[in-house]
């Protein structure tokens, strides 16, 4: 399947206090992981990635996607455009607390070929992976790559996302803590 993700201009973070219907993003790779503490999914779309963390009294969910993307509005704690480094903490409600650091990376060409490379042999049964289709310009397409690590009661999220045409790297690492 050929999908070419929007330029990373266009690219948002969503915070929600509330899950996402699956069909409002074009869906790629999908794992759940589950803990006695807390139940979290990931999902790979076409522009991006969905982590939905829930613990037994609540549920927050990033949203990496083009800042077109039609969202809900109910519960929502977050939205920005991804401009240069972030990092920040999002007020949740109840037990759940959310932080993510991010960072847009533009890298050289034999740079980018590098990770690219590195990232298309990566993936473990910890990870997972996504090449898309080339836009036409390059004869490379972009990849997504989700890292996850799991703690009794913290959940880990390192993602990548790779914009050949632009050679730039967007880079993130959620936390997600469920209180004792």
């Amino acid at each position: 399947m050929l999908s070419i993700r929007p330029k990373v201009a266009e690219h948002a973070l969503f915070v929600l206090g509330r899950s996402i219907h699956p069909e409002l993003l074009t869906l790629h790779r999908t794992r759940t992981y589950e803990r006695a503490n807390y139940r979290a999914r990931i999902d790979i779309t076409s522009d991006g990635h969905v982590v939905t963390f829930s613990s037994a009294q609540s549920t927050v969910t990033e949203v990496v996607c083009s800042a077109q993307q039609q969202l809900p509005q109910k519960r929502r704690m977050a939205a920005q455009l991804f401009r240069n480094r972030t990092a920040r903490m999002v007020e949740t409600r109840r037990n759940i607390e959310y932080q993510i650091e991010y960072q847009l990376e533009q890298v050289g060409p034999g740079v980018f070929w590098m990770v690219h490379q590195q990232l298309a042999n990566e993936p473990d049964e910890h990870d997972l992976l996504q090449n898309f289709g080339s836009s036409g310009r390059i004869p490379m397409g972009a990849i997504s790559f989700v890292h996850v690590e799991q703690r009794e009661r913290q959940f880990l999220v390192q993602a990548l996302h790779t914009f050949p045409d632009d050679y730039l790297i967007l880079k993130s690492f959620s936390t997600f803590s469920v209180e004792a």
